[in-house]
C-alpha cells in the first residue's frame, strides 16, 4: 500500500492499479488466517493438500501452499465481517483490474480504484485491531484525503499535488542531514523570484511572494495586474475668489488576479482559480502592494504598454 499511495502521488495510475488490491489481498488473507487458517483455502481438488496442512500445522512459509484469489476472498471477507463497504460492482472492478482484465487509462479511474481499497482496507485493519495510522505511516493524511466523500475532483487533484510536493521534500530531506537540508531549503526559498520565471505559468503574468500551503517556505503567486492611477489636484488661486486646479498623479493602485502558484522548494504547482482557492491561497481578483512586485515593475510603463495611455 505504500508504493501504491506514492505511485498515486506521481500520477502513476498503472502501477496503482496493480499494488492497491495486491495490498487488499494480502491484508484480507491476514484477516481469515486469523479467524482460522483453512478459510485461504480455494475450493478446488488440488487443494487439498494445502487444507488438510492448514488444519493441522498451519504454515505460511510452505512453498505447496494454495491460496484463494481476490474475488472469492472478497466474497469470503463479506461473509466473515458481515458486509464491505463497497458494492459487488466495485468489487468486481477490483478484481478485474487486479487480475488485468480491465485495463486502467486515466487517473480518476485508478483514483477510484484506490479509494475503494482504502476503504476495505479500514475494516480489514479494524478487525485485525490494527492503528491505521501506524499502517499507513506518512500516508495517513493523505488516506483521509482520500475518503473524504465530500471532496471534489479538483479537491482531489490539489490533494495528490499536496502528497507528491510532501514526497519530494521528504525525499530531499532523507538525501541530506539535517543542517545541510536547513541550509539548502532556505536557499531555494531566497532564490524564488529568480528561479521561477512567470513566463512558465501564462502569458504575460508577474509574480508577488506567498506562503506555500504544503511546506510554509515563501513561493510564488503568478497572475495578470492591473493598475490604475491615483490622482489628486492641486488648487491655485487666480484672485478674486476664484481658483483653477489641475490633476495630479498621487501614485499607483495595483491589482492581481491570481491564475497560478509555484514553490521553488517543495516543487509543488497550482493552476488555474480553482486550485488556488482548494488549497487556500488567493483565488480572486485583490490588490497588492506595487513594491511586491520588484524593481522590474514600473506602473506607468505598464499602464502605457497596456492601455495605451498617453503621456
Amino acid at each position: 500500500m505504500d508504493d501504491a499511495l506514492n505511485a498515486w502521488a506521481v500520477d502513476d495510475y498503472g502501477k496503482v492499479a496493480v499494488l492497491a488490491p495486491l495490498a487488499v489481498e494480502h491484508l484480507g488473507k491476514a484477516v481469515l488466517w486469523r479467524e482460522n487458517p483453512v478459510l485461504v483455502v480455494p475450493l478446488t481438488p488440488d487443494a487439498e493438500a494445502s487444507l488438510f496442512s492448514l488444519a493441522t500445522q498451519p504454515d505460511l512459509a510452505s512453498p505447496k501452499l494454495r491460496t484463494v484469489g481476490l474475488a472469492i476472498l472478497l466474497r469470503r471477507l463479506a461473509q466473515l465481517l458481515g458486509g464491505l463497504p463497497i458494492d459487488p460492482k466495485r468489487c468486481t472492478r477490483m478484481v478485474e483490474i487486479r487480475n488485468g482484465a480491465m485495463h486502467v487509462g486515466s487517473p480518476a479511474q485508478s483514483r477510484h480504484v484506490l479509494i475503494d481499497c482504502l476503504a476495505v482496507c479500514g475494516v480489514l485493519l479494524e478487525r485485525m485491531g490494527e492503528d491505521p495510522r501506524t499502517f499507513y505511516g506518512g500516508h495517513q493524511v493523505n488516506v483521509l484525503a482520500l475518503l473524504d466523500e465530500q471532496r471534489t475532483e479538483v479537491g482531489h487533484r490539489v490533494a495528490a499535488k499536496l502528497a507528491r510536493a510532501r514526497r519530494q521534500l521528504s525525499e530531499l530531506e532523507q538525501r541530506l542531514d539535517g543542517e545541510l537540508f536547513e541550509e539548502t531549503t532556505e536557499r531555494l526559498e531566497a532564490s524564488a523570484a529568480d528561479a521561477l520565471d512567470p513566463d512558465d505559468f501564462g502569458i504575460g503574468l508577474w509574480g508577488v511572494d506567498a506562503t506555500c500551503p504544503e511546506c510554509g517556505s515563501k513561493g510564488r503567486l503568478f497572475g495578470h495586474v492591473d493598475v490604475d492611477a491615483e490622482v489628486d489636484y492641486d488648487v491655485e488661486p487666480l484672485g478674486n475668489g476664484k481658483y483653477d486646479s489641475y490633476p495630479v498623479l498621487a501614485g499607483w493602485s495595483v491589482a492581481l488576479s491570481p491564475r497560478a502558484f509555484a514553490c521553488n522548494v517543495c516543487r509543488l504547482t497550482l493552476q488555474g482559480p480553482e486550485e488556488l482557492a482548494e488549497s487556500g491561497l488567493p483565488a480572486s481578483r485583490h490588490e497588492v502592494a506595487l513594491e511586491d512586485l520588484g524593481e522590474d515593475f514600473d506602473p506607468e510603463l505598464f499602464a502605457d504598454s497596456e492601455y495605451g495611455i498617453p503621456d
